[in-house]
């Protein structure tokens, strides 16, 4: 039978993360294995996702490699470059990082600082992504606008479909962080979004998947003028937005 993380299990996973850390990373303390295997919902093209940590490191980085058959996807980090990259997941409103931490299981020679970095982890997961202000969240608001006026057109098919595209990023992240929520990216944003609300979340499916599958653009603005009433709607005229005064050359 051929190794793929979807036919492992945990315990297969987990012995086989052992040797490619010995192998790949001798000189690593521990790392936290993460990723879909971990929780049980792998699938036929999914890899093992590690957080290694060392000691000390010039620069964090990744690899990805094919061992024993399963791919193996590593962010290498020392205790400092994790701690940037976990505040860079704050800033960013997206916890990748941080719920590879809070989620993974540690394992290597020296696991004694795992607890205390999966508690820092933990705590900012719990605190959340930092509140938009209303600038930001207007700003937001204008941009979704614009794409639904495009959308409005008569277009090419790979026209809309790339306009769609573009505005379940921008409406997704809208719906999560206008509510405190952390957002995410490909397959996490609509886990997300139905996570929160599942009705809400559902509306959000259907509206893209008529999109995408019968080019429909009607769902889309309903579940966007449903999002945006609390807010006065649409966004467009009279919309002003400042720069800095320092951007010049």
């Amino acid at each position: 039978m051929d190794l793929t993380v979807a036919n492992l299990s945990r315990e297969q996973a987990l012995s086989l993360t052992e040797r490619f850390l010995s192998a790949r990373f001798a000189d690593a303390d521990f790392a936290f294995v993460a990723g879909s295997i971990m929780r049980g919902t792998g699938t036929p093209s999914s890899d093992i996702d590690l957080v290694v940590l060392h000691s000390t490191l010039p620069h964090a980085h990744r690899e990805s490699e094919v061992f024993e058959g399963v791919p193996f996807e590593a962010l290498v980090h020392d205790d400092g470059t994790l701690r940037w990259f976990l505040e860079a997941d704050v800033e960013a409103g997206r916890p990748v990082l941080i719920r590879m931490v809070t989620e993974g299981v540690p394992i290597g020679p020296r696991p004694q600082r795992a607890d205390a970095l999966r508690r820092e982890a933990e705590a900012l997961l719990i605190k959340g992504p930092p509140q938009l202000d209303r600038e930001a969240l207007d700003r937001m608001r204008y941009v979704i606008s614009s794409m639904l006026i495009d959308l409005a057109d008569e277009r090419p098919e790979f026209e809309r479909v790339a306009i769609g595209a573009a505005l379940y990023q921008a409406l997704g992240d809208f719906i999560l962080r206008n509510n405190g929520q952390w957002s995410g990216a490909s397959k996490w944003l609509p886990r997300q979004v139905r996570a929160f609300d599942p009705v809400l979340g559902d509306a959000f499916i259907a509206a893209f998947d008529a999109l995408f599958r019968e080019g429909e653009t009607r769902p889309i603005l309903d579940c966007t003028e449903q999002v945006f009433v609390p807010h006065g709607g649409l966004l467009f005229d009279g919309y002003r937005a400042d720069a800095l005064a320092k951007w010049r050359k």
